[in-house]
């Protein structure tokens, strides 16, 4: 058996629905003949941060979403609060989701809609408004917890992409959700910007005690922010531990990733592949 085989079989452990706050359980997601996830097994801690990281189409952003049931497993259970939830129809899944907050990739915010109104749209998805008082102090608060207020009255094309991140956490945070799913938080920032999306995540878990799930290519980002960092590769889990555990893994496919390096088999591929400098346009170019 070799080392890959040895670390998924080690890494996955078998879990019971009572396990954490989240349990997916023997999960399946195939896509016609593509598995994307391959019956993972993994349960998430209350309180704790848990970051996925794995190489592009990996399953990560699809795992994440079979937490929430935005999609559904071809085979395996999903569990939240020691309830199946993946088998619930579109109404009970929502009173379900309002426990969530989910901040997307690209921040999906509503372009036509205002920051405040962004941030009330949850609101008026789940909840029968009887005060708009209550409302705009809900939205001033959100917004002081991402460093944002004032900005209520913009809209998102009058914003900078880290600040149109920290509306789109407002928003997900304005149910005062139990868990909080990042994707990809600091994708498309700048080093600065992005370690103020980490010091958020990390004020967000302090002050809101929320359980916090996290699917990144950022490592330093995963370092800074994880409780528990998991490795997908080929749509099994082959990594599972803390940062120390995850620097320090013996597998060359983890070490490789966390490192950012290109193997040596894609790199002699790479260099034996012609570039075309021999090959002449069809036409003449002019100077």
């Amino acid at each position: 058996m070799n080392t890959e085989q040895q670390t998924t079989n080690n890494e996955q452990q078998s879990v019971k629905p009572d396990d954490g706050l989240i349990v997916l359980k023997n999960l399946t997601r195939r896509f016609g003949n593509n598995v994307v996830l391959d019956d993972i097994s993994l349960a998430i801690e209350k309180g704790k941060t848990t970051v996925v990281i794995g190489p592009s189409g990996c399953g990560k952003s699809v795992l994440l979403k079979h937490m929430i049931v935005l999609m559904r497993p071809t085979l395996g259970e999903v569990y939240f609060k020691n309830k199946r939830i993946d088998n619930l129809d579109d109404q009970l899944l929502t009173g379900v989701r309002a426990h969530f907050g989910y901040l997307f990739q690209a921040g999906a915010l509503f372009d036509s809609l205002s920051v405040a109104e962004n941030i009330m749209f949850p609101v008026r998805q789940h909840c029968q408004i009887t005060r708009f008082s209550a409302v705009e102090e809900l939205v001033r608060n959100k917004l002081k917890m991402v460093g944002l207020d004032g900005l209520q009255r913009f809209y998102p094309a009058n914003l900078s992409g880290g600040q149109r991140k920290r509306v789109a956490l407002a928003r997900a945070i304005a149910l005062d959700p139990e868990v909080i799913l990042y994707d990809e938080p600091t994708t498309g920032l700048d080093p600065i910007r992005a370690d103020t999306i980490n010091e958020l995540i990390l004020k967000l878990k302090g002050e809101l005690g929320v359980t916090s799930v996290a699917v990144t290519h950022d490592m330093k980002s995963a370092y800074k922010i994880a409780d528990r960092i998991v490795m997908l590769h080929h749509g099994k889990i082959i990594a599972d531990g803390n940062a120390d555990y995850i620097r320090n893994h013996p597998d060359p496919i983890v070490q490789q990733f966390i490192k950012g390096e290109i193997s040596k088999k894609e790199l002699e591929q790479l260099h034996k592949a012609s570039v075309g400098s021999s090959v002449r346009l069809p036409c003449d170019v002019e100077d």
